[in-house]
Formats: C-alpha cells, structure tokens, sequence
C-alpha cells in the first residue's frame, strides 16, 4: 500500500505540465529616475507615464509548489519511517547519517533543513531565470527521495 501511495505521488508529480502559460497580465511599475524627480519637483498630478505599465513576467507553473509538498512530505515520510525502523532494531544503512540518527531531535531538524533548503535552492534558482534548473532539481530530489521512501516502507514490512 505504501509502495502505491508512493508511486502515486511521484506519478501525478511526474505527470504534471512542467510550465503553465505565462501571463502578461501582472503590472510591474517601472519609474526611471528622471520621472522620479519630475514628480517630486512639480506640484501637478503625475503624468500618465509615470504610471504603471505591463511587463512580462514568469508565473511559477502549478508543478513547482506541488514539488515542494512532495519534497516536504517524502522528507517527513523519510524521518518517520527510518525512526520507526530504528525502533524496530532496523541499523541506518546510510554512513552519513549514522551518527546523526542517534539524537532523534537532530535528525528530525537536519531533515527539515534538507527539506528547505532545496526548496529555497530551488527558489533561488527560478528567480535567476533558471526556471527548467529549479523544477528538474526538484524533481530529481523527489524521485530520490521517492526511492529512498520505497526502501524504507520495503524494511518496515520485512520488520513486522
């Protein structure tokens, strides 16, 4: 069951458009210095150019918040299932998480920080226009996570 949940997940992750349309319908304002002190030295109303005009600007397609939750939700899945596992006489197969694992608390922190801070990669990436970079990082990350959530869920049904 949890192996269906799992690949259900990552299917309908997987199986979203990557890019919604992009709009043009988001205003941005846009004052150029000269503007700036015209408006400020004349007691008149600013001119309409002063105003606001369109621009184009990047929407985030509806894929990339729906990888953050899965990001989100595989990392929870992750440090529940191997805090299980270890309570269940399971050992962390991982040498890297080996110590880490032993404070509970540590672990839970350090995967809540994984968990944000690829989503804030990612972020940061999407504002750099590296918008194809930030959505397959995300989706690399999941199916990873993906895997190691079926590894997990395969030892917790050999452990009951």
């Amino acid at each position: 069951m949890r192996r269906l949940v799992i690949a259900t997940i990552l299917g309908a992750t997987l199986a979203t458009p990557t890019f919604a349309a992009d709009a043009t319908d988001q205003p941005s304002l846009n004052i150029s210095g000269a503007a700036v002190a015209a408006a400020a030295n004349s007691a008149a109303p600013a001119s309409p150019e002063f105003a606001t005009h369109s621009t184009f600007t990047y929407r985030r397609p509806s894929m990339l918040p729906a990888l953050y939750a899965t990001s989100a939700a595989l990392q929870g899945y992750d440090t529940f299932s191997t805090l299980n596992a270890l309570k269940s006489g399971a050992r962390e197969a991982n040498p890297l998480m080996k110590s880490v694992v032993k404070s509970p608390t540590a672990f839970v922190a350090m995967k809540a920080g994984v968990a944000a801070g690829s989503i804030l990669a990612a972020e940061q990436l999407w504002k750099n226009h590296h918008r194809i970079g930030a959505v397959g990082m995300m989706v690399a990350s999941n199916v990873m996570m993906g895997i190691v959530a079926a590894h997990n869920s395969h030892v917790l049904s050999q452990l009951k």
